[in-house]
């Protein structure tokens, strides 16, 4: 079977670049990903020369990117030559692309009218309805994008694909029929989790001490991130005599205000910068809790790959963040506004090693049994299926 993937934005998503890997895993599979890049100039008059990673082939979008807004404007005119290519010439059967509020997904609507193709679409949240970012002009803008032209792209698709169960219910809202809806979440390569042999070493290059818990947290240095919640959290452990360490990990437009925010505890808040993502895993490994504090969220990768690495987790209970951590099972669900939560859920952790243990163990058993790449890309084989049938 021959499937094109599209993905939104020069960051590389878990639901087109890992389900690639899985689907290119299988023999009966072809897989290509276009992928936006700014490299290649809009003027340009062919994309850029596919080349394979691995069984995936990635043909280059030429695009502009609006970084500030993590945002990407393709070449709506070579996006519609590429894909045209693939079904006419390439025999492609599927185009998925991903995410309604990326204009990556209007295209295949127009590829779809010609050429009859099955066309799946997968997203994350619905922008305005279930996701907000915490800036009332952006919000306003989104929950505009979504109820007009986000509204159209749902409904041009064959089937569209929640990543979470609550974003899957709010889609109906939105004139799609139920029986053209379907929950898969993104999964987690369990192999990238087990025990890391280099503990101590990694503890030593964070300079953490014997004594110290560690609590951590990874994702972009943005305002929906709230890590601000975070340093303050950190600041009343200190307060309260805990002997506790913070370890954020990644990067963004907010990293010099919280590191001036932490300034007062600078030698127990430790920003590592943007890392690549399989450098990041050996940090899930020194946690004792990993916290999310977010306005908001989608089916966020970082609580999967806690739980896998056996930590438990405190987060935000937004979205599909349910879907994850099981309320005094696998960690704790926090109401987004009821900030002293935080504190009650992480030291009752930090107070009782058996408790996180245990709970740590349950938080990786549970992502084996329902988040396992096997059984999703099981789950996206009986769609196309049913699709192209």
């Amino acid at each position: 079977m021959k499937v094109c993937l599209i993905n939104p934005t020069e960051m590389h998503r878990v639901a087109v670049y890992d389900l690639a890997k899985h689907l290119a895993m299988k023999k009966n599979y072809e897989v290509t990903v276009l992928q936006p890049s700014e490299n290649y100039r809009l003027t340009e008059k062919m994309y850029s020369e596919p080349f394979r990673r691995g069984n995936i082939e990635i043909i280059y979008l030429p695009s502009l990117f609006l970084r500030k807004l993590h945002y990407s404007i393709p070449h709506f005119h070579k996006e519609f030559e590429i894909l045209c290519k693939l079904v006419s010439e390439l025999k492609c059967e599927i185009i998925q692309a991903c995410e309604y509020a990326f204009l990556t997904s209007i295209a295949p609507i127009f590829v779809k009218r010609r050429y009859k193709i099955a066309t799946v679409l997968t997203f994350g949240e619905l922008l305005g309805y279930t996701w907000f970012y915490g800036d009332t002009v952006v919000d306003a803008i989104a929950k505009t994008y979504t109820y007009s032209i986000g509204k159209w792209v749902l409904n041009s698709y064959d089937r569209v694909v929640s990543l979470t169960k609550k974003a899957a219910a709010g889609v109906e809202q939105f004139g799609v029929p139920r029986d053209k809806v379907s929950t898969i979440p993104n999964g987690v390569d369990l192999g990238n989790f087990r025990l890391d042999s280099n503990l101590n070493e990694t503890r030593a290059e964070l300079s953490i001490e014997p004594d110290e818990k560690v609590l951590l947290f990874v994702g972009r240095l943005s305002k929906v991130k709230r890590v601000e919640v975070l340093i303050a959290l950190t600041m009343q452990l200190l307060k309260e005599g805990f002997s506790v360490k913070t370890v954020i990990v990644g990067d963004g437009a907010r990293r010099e205000y919280y590191e001036k925010l932490a300034e007062s505890i600078k030698t127990n808040v430790i920003f590592t910068g943007w890392l690549p993502r399989h450098q990041t895993y050996k940090y899930y490994h020194v946690a004792d809790v990993f916290v999310l504090s977010s306005l908001s969220e989608g089916l966020p990768a970082v609580l999967l790959e806690a739980s896998a690495a056996g930590k438990p987790s405190v987060a935000s209970n937004v979205s599909g963040v349910s879907d994850i951590v099981v309320h005094g099972e696998t960690g704790y669900l926090v109401e987004k506004f009821n900030i002293s939560s935080y504190a009650k859920y992480v030291k009752s952790l930090l107070e009782n090693d058996d408790l996180a243990r245990k709970m740590g163990a349950k938080a990786a058993a549970y992502v084996k049994e329902n988040f396992n790449w096997d059984v999703i890309v099981d789950e996206y084989e009986k769609l196309y299926r049913e699709i192209l049938d």
